[in-house]
């Protein structure tokens, strides 16, 4: 008999992804005064697994661009998390929580960046495809920004190509 046909490929998301839940970013006093207690509370626990993925796939992207790595050195880690915001694939939010054809939770993130003999301070934004359980628990990075202590005590930041 003739091999099974493969399923095909979900259809790929559109280019304009869902917008971002809003953040409440957390002003680098507070976060440098209050970092223990803010990596330990910022993140809800169902949203946990859901974050720590996030983190892998901004250091990974962190660690690949060329200027990111210049301007901080080597050894890059994306830290704890300072504050976050959630919005589940069931649009609390009133917005279309669909992206695509796919249903998706959004999740925004403020987290400290360690690397070399700096720090700076990342805000990633990703979803999730609610119905992909694959390799990377359907997690999509689709929005890195990095400051380093200079730039976050000027309201700049650095937007890391994907």
């Amino acid at each position: 008999s003739p091999p099974a046909t493969p399923p095909p490929p979900p259809p790929p998301p559109p280019s304009s992804p869902p917008p971002q839940p809003k953040l409440k970013r957390i002003p680098l006093p507070v976060a440098l005064a209050g970092g223990l207690f803010l990596f330990a509370t910022s993140v809800p626990p169902s949203q946990k697994k859901f974050a720590r993925k996030l983190l892998v796939l901004s250091e990974e992207t962190l660690r690949s661009d060329p200027t990111i790595a210049m301007e901080l050195g080597m050894g890059i880690e994306a830290g704890g998390v300072f504050a976050s915001s959630y919005i589940d694939g069931a649009g609390s939010d009133g917005a279309d929580a669909l992206w695509g054809e796919r249903t998706v939770d959004r999740l925004v993130l403020q987290f400290q960046i360690n690397g070399g003999a700096t720090w700076a301070q990342g805000v990633a934004y990703g979803v999730q495809d609610r119905n992909d359980c694959g390799e990377d628990d359907g997690v999509t990075l689709l929005a890195l920004e990095v400051a380093n202590m200079d730039a976050v005590l000027n309201g700049q930041s650095f937007q890391v190509p994907l």
